[in-house]
């Protein structure tokens, strides 16, 4: 009899502390890996440039070939499409106020479709030297998005992200308060 009260105290214990070692050291262990990752957003995954003034820098770069495209599409493109281009114009002005890097990067989405269809209005209309100005700006816009897609920040929170996806993390990571990152779209 006093056998099976032990197992009965024993499995208890066991159970308590396999819970207290989920939820308990498993939080801390997701509240320092979220920090690790946070630390090559805020730092930089060398001492070069963080990925916060990355990402903006290249944001600020797709920005300006944005408006170049937008000024060229003005000059060139007739009446009836020259909305394209304004709306270009529009929306990276509105990526320039935006308050931080995920409100930079929302309109930044925007911008991408806006982009590529001032892209076809000019690759049907105009030839020659005056479409120079406008693909070397158009070229520039897209390799900010691959230097973006490849910066350390987003595979490091996008694996994160993975993690408290899944089971215990999931659980863990709503207990403990933490939550997803962002990927700016990586």
């Amino acid at each position: 009899m006093q056998f099976s009260e032990n197992r009965k105290i024993a499995f208890v214990v066991l159970a308590v502390c396999v819970l207290a070692s989920i939820f308990g050291l498993g939080g801390m262990g997701l509240a320092r890996e979220r920090g690790s990752v946070l630390a090559v957003y805020d730092r930089g995954a060398d001492t070069s440039l963080s990925t916060r003034h990355s990402v903006d820098a290249y944001l600020d770069s797709a920005s300006e070939s944005a408006r170049l495209m937008a000024s060229e599409g003005q000059l060139h493109l007739k009446d009836s499409q020259v909305q394209l281009a304004d709306s270009v114009e529009e929306l990276a002005g509105r990526m320039d106020a935006a308050q931080d890097t995920g409100e930079r990067y929302e309109a930044y989405t925007a911008l991408k479709s806006a982009v590529d269809k001032l892209y076809n209005a000019m690759y049907g209309a105009v030839k020659g030297s005056d479409y120079t100005n406008f693909k070397v700006a158009y070229d520039d816009f897209w390799e900010n998005e691959n230097k973006i897609k490849h910066d350390d920040y987003i595979k490091l929170a996008a694996g994160y992200n993975g993690l408290i996806s899944g089971f215990p993390g999931g659980v863990v990571a709503k207990l403990s308060g933490q939550s997803e990152l962002s990927t700016f779209g990586g």
